[in-house]
């Protein structure tokens, strides 16, 4: 499985990258949560947020937000969305 990458909280998906796009969505929202744009136990953005804001398809948003799920960074609850579990602990 792919690691998160590090990435700019601005950034924006590229298509022409060598990371996949899943992987790029899900390392601009790690970004964003770890400085502090989206807050603990508040919702990340939605599949079709996400869809509107990059331009992809629904699947690669649902790939990247399980990609942060793997990774400890948000929890999914059916029908109500991905909200933030990662504390920043300094």
């Amino acid at each position: 499985m792919p690691t998160i990458p590090d990435m700019d909280p601005d950034a924006v998906v590229d298509p022409e990258s060598r990371l996949p796009v899943y992987v790029q969505v899900a390392g601009i929202l790690a970004a964003r949560i770890r400085a502090g744009h989206y807050q603990y136990d508040r919702p990340i953005p939605s599949e079709t947020q996400i869809q509107q804001e990059w331009g992809v398809a629904r699947a690669t948003a649902r790939k990247g937000i399980r990609l942060l799920a793997d990774a400890g960074y948000v929890e999914t609850v059916t029908g109500r969305g991905s909200y933030v579990v990662w504390r920043n602990e300094e």
